[in-house]
């Protein structure tokens, strides 16, 4: 669920490297407050589309709640477990095909988490967390164009999102476009002074 990042030091523009976990946590508890201001009512509506009983809709959230309290706490094969036994009930399940999706991201399976997260936004295409991280696994599995228009349907949803900005950036001055990519760098800069400017 989390917010994957990058974060350029001293490396070159083109080569930034990844600082998941700061966002990690960021991104987890993003999820717990969506989780728990409107799980139950997305469950509902998924739940009601897809045939599932109110009692089978009942289980998988509080399965939802326990994946992510496992999730949270580093229990992640446990997590796994638990969220796969959600998409047993809830296939379309956002939240759990979003959590699922950002495991198999962090471990490096960026095809696995590009249709984990097709799946989520198949059934909540506004879930921007889903978006970005899409788009950076579409960077790292050699799409840049691709990621690069995952990029900017975030910053159309949240212009302030400056990973998006800086990540948007970042392709672009690689793909060539140095005047656009590097308005947006220090774009990313002014809104997340935390930020290294690449060399």
């Amino acid at each position: 669920m989390s917010d994957l990042t990058v974060e350029v030091s001293s490396q070159s523009a083109t080569t930034p490297r990844h600082v998941p976990r700061r966002n990690l946590t960021i991104g987890i508890i993003v999820i717990a407050l969506a989780l728990l201001a409107g799980t139950f009512l997305m469950g509902r509506s998924s739940s009601s589309s897809t045939g599932t009983t109110a009692a089978a809709s009942s289980k998988a959230d509080e399965l939802l709640a326990t994946g992510l309290q496992l999730h949270m706490s580093g229990q992640v094969e446990q997590a796994k477990v638990v969220y796969g036994q959600v998409l047993k009930i809830d296939p379309s399940n956002a939240f759990a095909n979003y959590n699922l999706g950002e495991i198999s991201q962090v471990a490096g399976d960026n095809t696995t988490a590009i249709s984990y997260y097709d799946t989520a936004l198949a059934t909540d295409p506004t879930l921007e967390s889903a978006i970005y991280n899409r788009a950076l696994a579409l960077r790292d599995t050699g799409n840049p164009a691709e990621a690069a228009a995952e990029l900017r349907k975030v910053l159309a949803m949240n212009a302030n999102n400056a990973g998006a900005t800086y990540n948007l950036g970042i392709l672009l001055i690689a793909g060539g476009n140095v005047t656009e990519g590097t308005t947006l760098v220090n774009r990313s800069i002014e809104l997340d002074p935390s930020i290294k400017r690449p060399n």
